[in-house]
């Protein structure tokens, strides 16, 4: 029969386990980012730099209060404009993505230690 210091060490052992599971696939998630970030740049953010219309329409407000001069740029200057403003979401969705992965490998390893640490007290209580 199991004692409760082993039934507690490979309760301890099975979280940990879960952790570590869902902590890789999250991890696996943001080393895309990190890699990719088109692939995991949020939808909105994609499709307002589809075009130079959508890019237009959705940011042609930002920051007015009363009027504004909605005056269409030229093509050249709205491309550029567009473009320089997706490069700015990439590095920015590269960065979170960078960060959730650093978080993820900090957890992963406190997983890591806790599996062991409770892994050996489970054995060490089975042996006597």
């Amino acid at each position: 029969m199991k004692s409760k210091l082993e039934i507690y060490a490979l309760a301890v052992c099975f979280a940990a386990v879960v952790c570590l599971v869902i902590t890789s696939g999250i991890a696996g998630y943001s080393l895309i980012g990190v890699a990719a970030p088109e692939f995991t740049i949020d939808k909105y953010d994609y499709d307002r730099h589809l075009s130079n219309d959508k890019f237009f329409k959705q940011t042609r407000n930002y920051g007015c209060k009363d009027k504004c001069d909605n005056e269409r740029p030229t093509e050249e200057v709205l491309t550029k404009n567009r473009l320089e403003s997706y490069q700015v979401e990439l590095s920015g969705e590269r960065r979170n993505n960078f960060q959730t992965l650093i978080q993820c490998f900090m957890f992963l390893a406190v997983s890591i230690v806790a599996l062991w640490v409770h892994w050996r007290i489970a054995k060490n209580s089975r042996a006597t």
